[in-house]
């Protein structure tokens, strides 16, 4: 595509000797917090529904990871090449129903799948714990949803309650509710969950109990 090779060379003459002083200073960890804020800036602007932001916050995103790839190229660590090939390579593989002769009959089936074929996959199968694979440099709220996901998909639960809620504007009603009283007694509400994580994290499976 014309416009991602013009960005391509953009970013090349940008890291050049005749660039840019300050993207030359750049690598791969002080652009780690520049792709966090654009992609949450990405977020809010799909939260708006904001079509014409969105564009413009997602090329933001696009040149972010182009920089990355770039000064990955530089170091001798991995390739734009590499990145495109793995992943599409990856989507092939883990989408059999489509490239393949694989049949499934719900969403539950493809999921399943996509999962099965994780565990085959190189790396995967060196996984020990059940949360392995979860970053933990993600938001400890989504870190949270992720690790509850395994858990059902196991079959297992950290002793809940039944959810006492029925909708999504509820869930948020609550989780507020949960922030301002938290906010009254100066507990920092990220740190909190996160040493609530790394209990459940240091759990053996036999002290989460079986639903049902």
């Amino acid at each position: 595509m014309k416009n991602f090779k013009e960005l391509l060379g953009i970013a090349e003459r940008l890291l050049g000797p005749d660039g840019c002083s300050w993207d030359r200073e750049q690598t791969l960890f002080t652009l780690q917090p520049y792709l966090l804020e654009e992609t949450h800036e990405l977020i809010e602007a799909i939260d708006a529904l904001d079509g014409p932001k969105m564009a413009e916050e997602l090329g933001d995103v696009l040149y972010a990871l182009v920089f990355i790839a770039k000064l990955g190229e530089a170091e001798q660590r991995f390739t734009l090449h590499d990145s495109i090939q793995t992943v599409c390579e990856k989507l092939i593989r883990r989408h059999p129903h489509v490239f393949g002769e694989v049949k499934v009959s719900s969403n539950e089936d493809i999921v399943r799948n996509w999962e099965e074929i994780k565990k085959q996959e190189k790396g995967h199968e060196k996984r020990k714990g059940l949360f392995d694979g979860i970053p933990p440099s993600l938001p400890a709220l989504p870190r949270a949803q992720k690790m509850a996901s395994k858990l059902r998909k196991k079959g297992m639960v950290e002793k809940v309650k039944e959810p006492s809620f029925s909708c999504e504007e509820e869930l948020g009603d609550r989780l507020w509710q949960l922030i301002q009283e938290a906010e009254l007694r100066g507990i920092d509400v990220e740190s909190a969950l996160r040493r609530k994580l790394s209990v459940i994290e240091k759990m053996p499976e036999s002290g989460l109990r079986q639903e049902g």
